[in-house]
């Protein structure tokens, strides 16, 4: 008669609050046993996409060096333009009309302009 209740604890009715202990800790146990499965297959996508990544090709021009002279131009055609918040690279662009410059220079120039006002401001 003993054995017969031994079975009927372990078979783990809805009822009983061991049995309900015993689930969760049974489904805990899984989600611990499913972790390192996904933690490969996470790892793994990031190895492949890592390895997907194109390398960094430098620019064959050197870099463009801004001296005092050539930030005074750049200054005065922000300004002309309505100061840092209204002055589009294009714009200023064509008003420098440097040889040599580029959009791109004077995207970078603006951004590093613009943060310096608004450290100025902010101080």
């Amino acid at each position: 008669m003993k054995r017969v209740e031994r079975e009927n604890f372990s078979r783990k009715s809805p009822s009983s609050s061991l049995g309900n202990q015993g689930d969760s800790f049974e489904s805990s146990n899984m989600r611990t046993l499913r972790r390192p499965r996904r933690l490969d297959s996470l790892l793994s996508d990031i190895s492949l996409k890592s390895s997907m990544v194109r390398p960094y090709v430098r620019s064959k021009l050197p870099r463009l060096r801004w001296t005092p002279d050539l930030h005074r131009c750049f200054v005065h055609a922000v300004e002309r333009l309505g100061g840092e918040d209204r002055a589009t690279p294009k714009m200023i662009l064509q008003i420098m009309d440097v040889k040599g410059l580029s959009i791109s220079h004077i995207k970078s120039h603006l951004q590093m302009y613009r943060s310096m006002k608004h450290e100025q401001i902010v101080q």
